[in-house]
């Protein structure tokens, strides 16, 4: 893990998504990197569509190495790579953004600006579809930052007192070597707990570390129209709610008793409470009736995970420097 004299690592998971994946590689290729080392490093989390080929192709375009790791889970294939990487410096990406040509450049000078800090930042700006609703795609929308990975702080580049978010985060290469990904979080199949890079970062802040946000260093984050629907969003509402009681148990590591104290004195009085409120405001324009099926939504997600650990507990497990194992394979591409 580094001392090769790379500047730059770019690491990415992706699973299935071969169209959206070559989108950002292809935006990759038109990167201006004058006088920089870096290498992209993607996990292919064992597709079962053309995303091999996708890879190949790219491989030659691109400093590009895959690894396969056929076991499901971002956060478990994010973890199979990190001691393979070589770059002073993480960016961790995801397989459906698309980066300006600076990109890179503005993650390198930033980072050379703030040399006592590790974590940071980037800019994240929505790219809906056409003919997606208006009322969805304002700054006024409920959770933009939840369903849209939408981050984008009024101010400038400084230390930042929230959570970063994946699609565009740095984190100096070292870091991984005392602070892994939680296995358990993260996507790994339709219903999961959300929110592994926000556990992640709250580690890092407990061990020291600050965010610095970094606006120059900016991604769009290209959204499909079957992930726009109603339905859709509110499934994310409740793996967003699962993903909020599996990061406060991994942090507090509660008792079945007090698990089973925060479903029946917390969880359930609040869906009956969001039920009413959905009930009330069945005739009212979309946006309010959206924003309090949302918030049911994730109180049952909540309430999942909740039941989920009245019987299992949550695991030990919370993303130290052993909590993932190797990749079954490693294909390399030189570029």
């Amino acid at each position: 893990m580094t001392g090769s004299g790379v500047d730059i690592s770019v690491l990415l998971a992706t699973r299935c998504r071969a169209g959206l994946l070559r989108q950002t590689l292809e935006s990759m290729c038109g990167l201006a990197t004058s006088g920089l080392r870096w290498e992209l490093v993607v996990v292919d989390n064992g597709s079962r569509d053309d995303t091999p080929d996708v890879l190949a192709a790219y491989a030659v375009r691109l400093p590009l190495r895959s690894i396969r790791q056929p076991a499901p889970g971002k956060n478990r294939s994010l973890n199979a790579a990190l001691d393979q990487l070589t770059g002073a410096l993480t960016i961790l990406t995801d397989d459906d953004v698309i980066v300006p040509p600076d990109w890179l450049t503005a993650w390198h000078t930033a980072a050379a600006r703030w040399p006592a800090d590790a974590v940071f930042g980037g800019r994240i700006v929505p790219r809906f579809p056409p003919g997606t609703p208006v009322w969805m795609t304002g700054r006024s929308f409920p959770a933009r930052a939840q369903c849209f990975a939408a981050f984008e702080p009024p101010q400038g580049e400084a230390p930042y007192d929230g959570t970063a978010f994946g699609p565009n985060l740095a984190v100096r290469t070292a870091l991984f070597r005392t602070h892994r990904f939680a296995d358990e979080l993260g996507p790994s199949g339709a219903t999961y707990a959300m929110g592994g890079e926000t556990e992640f970062l709250w580690r890092l802040r407990d061990a020291g570390h600050r965010i610095v946000y970094v606006p120059s260093a900016c991604v769009e984050h290209a959204l499909e129209p079957e992930r726009l629907t109603e339905p859709a969003l509110l499934h994310r509402a409740r793996n967003a709610g699962r993903g909020d009681e599996l990061r406060r148990a991994l942090k507090r590591r509660p008792t079945r008793a007090a698990v089973a104290a925060r479903l029946y004195l917390a969880t359930w009085p609040k869906i009956l409470a969001y039920r009413l409120a959905c009930a009330l405001t069945r005739f009212a324009p979309t946006a309010v009736r959206f924003k309090r099926a949302y918030k049911l939504a994730t109180a049952h997600g909540r309430r999942e995970l909740l039941v989920q650990m009245m019987s299992t507990g949550p695991s030990p497990d919370r993303g130290s420097a052993a909590a993932s194992p190797r990749p079954d394979t490693t294909t390399t591409h030189p570029s």
